[in-house]
């Protein structure tokens, strides 16, 4: 059954891909430009730096004494195919499909979205992907042994990660109710998904891993909103701060095993973020991560047995410290 799912999302990003050629005029046809069908297509190049406290290292096997680490590598190539088409004054229709090869495996996502006067949007999104194994330091792709505290390896492209993702969001220009200046140019941005995901290689009940989060068979959600700043500056064009709530739907997904773990846990994120300019074809973001997480009994442990730890209550700390540099062809 699962592989059958997997086949229908591969459908979907196939058939979103292939609406822009089917839109494009017959040989020898001469048609006038419809300037309420647009089509763009982007491919970047993504290199990434990473600041990481003790925070996220105190549990590593050979990094728990650090204060920090840091590291900077070329992350990954993304291609993707943007298309709208205007349903009148009032509403226009997105399509997107992107194909991506990042450290962490090989991807394919295509969207569907409906925006009511460019402010309120819903839309439903496939996905597809994989993951790259690098040996037992880095386990990027397979699936939680409880009985033996780590992660059963997949080889490369064996099995694959798929799902559905149902979301919504409104932007709300606050600059129209606020004093008119270069200073005063805030937006705000609720938004609300819904995503169902799955894995070719794990049963129902089972925790696994295909990139760089711990995942189950089912239903998860992310609610919040970003708070946008339209700075006047050409090379810092904005700053954002983006607060989200996320987990797990249903504790039922799980094993009972994982019941210590708390697995209906929410985890709150707090990120500031700041994009910055390089010119036409160069530009990043600076942000760092904050985050509500599980307390553990143990203060240290194992990276691989945290699946299998007793969570006793939360903590608030800085995960992470990440600047990105995007390049543009």
């Amino acid at each position: 059954m699962r592989s059958c799912g997997l086949v229908k999302i591969l459908a979907i990003c196939v058939l979103f891909a292939s609406i822009a050629f089917a839109n494009s005029p017959a040989n020898g046809e001469v048609s006038v430009p419809d300037t309420s069908f647009r089509v763009k297509t982007e491919h970047s190049l993504l290199f990434i730096g990473m600041i990481l406290p003790h925070r996220s290292l105190r549990n590593s096997e050979s990094l728990h004494d650090w204060p920090f680490f840091a590291f900077a590598t070329p992350f990954g190539w993304n291609s993707s195919l943007k298309m709208e088409k205007d349903l009148g004054r009032f509403a226009t229709v997105k399509g997107f499909s992107e194909l991506g090869l990042t450290i962490f495996g090989v991807g394919i996502r295509a969207d569907a979205t409906l925006a009511l006067l460019r402010l309120l949007e819903i839309g439903i999104e496939g996905n597809a992907g994989s993951s790259i194994n690098y040996g037992t330091w880095a386990t990027f792709m397979g699936v939680y042994d409880p009985e033996k505290q780590k992660f059963s390896q997949d080889l490369f492209l064996t099995e694959f990660s798929y799902g559905v993702k149902y979301h919504g969001g409104m932007t709300l220009p606050l600059m129209l109710v606020l004093p008119k200046s270069d200073w005063t140019r805030f937006l705000l941005r609720p938004t609300a998904e819904l995503m169902y995901s799955a894995y070719t290689g794990a049963e129902d009940g089972e925790v696994w891993k295909a990139g760089n989060g711990n995942f189950v068979n089912g239903y998860h959600y992310r609610y919040g909103g970003t708070l946008m700043y339209l700075l006047p500056f050409e090379k810092f064009p904005m700053a954002m701060f983006a607060a989200n709530v996320s987990g797990f739907l249903h504790e039922s997904d799980f094993d009972p095993v994982y019941k210590p773990y708390d697995p209906t846990f929410k985890t709150v994120t707090l990120t500031p973020m700041l994009s910055y300019k390089l010119g036409n074809k160069w530009g990043g973001m600076l942000m760092a991560n904050f985050s509500r997480d599980r307390r553990y009994k143990h203060y240290h442990f194992e990276t691989g047995t945290e699946l299998s730890q007793e969570r006793t209550g939360t903590e608030w700390g800085l995960t992470a410290v990440i600047l990105t540099l995007n390049r543009k062809f």
